[in-house]
């Protein structure tokens, strides 16, 4: 099994990563962990803020050439299923907050970015970020419903053997995707979403309604079917939980 390399300091994880692997060309699999991560990225250019020596930071850079680029979303599923299979072994009430959030009942416990280098109709390479908030007790205002593992159980734990379970939970998922296991991840992603089950509320640019998930595109776009019957699709960002 792919090794960890602990960092004691680094800006981002993930951007690690993505330098060495355009600086050296590797083809292996690499895996990094720090709990240092001082400007952590999120999706679409947002932030992961987390407390210095308190919270997991990893990455992985990975080659899924066996996988087509139109099909990438399914690698970010495979890592969501992931992280709650990890979370799950600690507290209940996971679930998957579309596309990349992992969330305790209705509070952000985890997320994911996944960042895929593409060549062709195939994917070059993936390097896979997850941030864990584990140990942190306060969290900055700015933050809307931030929660970690210690503040659900009250006990405080060892990152070093948290990041060694997660990285397990990690390769045992890809190497699953590897044999062709996608329509069952596929599956197991949308039975664990977030507001899975009945009518909730949406916001599409300022336009509220009520709707159900009714399934994930390819794409990964979100299908809804509103109140009318009416099913459309949704990407991230075009449309938020309310």
């Amino acid at each position: 099994m792919t090794s960890i390399h602990f960092l004691d300091e680094v800006e981002s994880t993930n951007q690690y990563l993505i330098n060495f692997l355009e600086s050296d060309n590797i083809e292996e699999e690499m895996a990094v962990a720090c709990f240092n991560q001082t400007k952590g990225r999120g999706q679409r250019g947002n932030t992961w803020i987390s407390e210095s020596g308190k919270n997991i930071s990893y990455s992985i850079a990975i080659h899924p050439n066996y996988l087509s680029a139109r099909n990438q979303f399914i690698i970010a599923q495979a890592i969501a299923l992931a992280v709650k299979s990890f979370l799950d072994e600690f507290i209940k009430d996971i679930s998957i907050k579309w596309p990349n959030d992992i969330y305790w009942n209705n509070k952000k416990i985890a997320g994911t970015l996944i960042e895929n280098n593409l060549k062709g109709d195939l994917i070059d390479y993936s390097v896979i970020g997850i941030g864990i908030n584990i140990n942190q007790d306060i969290f900055p205002d700015t933050l809307p419903n931030p929660v970690s593992i210690k503040q659900i159980t009250g006990i405080e734990y060892n990152l070093e053997d948290l990041v060694s379970k997660l990285h397990h939970k990690i390769k045992d998922v890809l190497e699953e995707l590897s044999h062709g296991t996608e329509v069952e991840i596929q599956r197991y992603y949308l039975n664990a979403l977030y507001r899975r089950d009945g009518f909730h509320s949406y916001n599409n640019w300022n336009n509220i309604f009520k709707a159900r998930i009714r399934g994930i595109s390819a794409k990964g776009n979100l299908i809804l079917e509103h109140e009318d019957g009416t099913l459309k699709d949704y990407a991230f960002k075009e449309i938020s939980f309310i």
